[in-house]
């Protein structure tokens, strides 16, 4: 049977590759950023759509 460190150790091997919680806070603050802009350019869009309807 393997011991607690040989577990853990096995055990934080496989973790490496899952976020942070700083990974997610970025990725969050990157979205907002990525809205606001998509919101923005529909926005512009849909204003440049209306001045060209009578």
């Amino acid at each position: 049977m393997a011991s607690s460190e040989e577990r853990l150790s096995r055990l934080e091997g496989v973790y490496e590759h899952l976020a942070t919680k700083a990974d997610i806070a970025n990725l969050k603050a990157d979205l907002i950023k990525w809205m606001i802009i998509a919101l923005a350019v529909w926005g512009s869009v849909l204003v440049g759509a209306m001045k060209l309807i009578p």
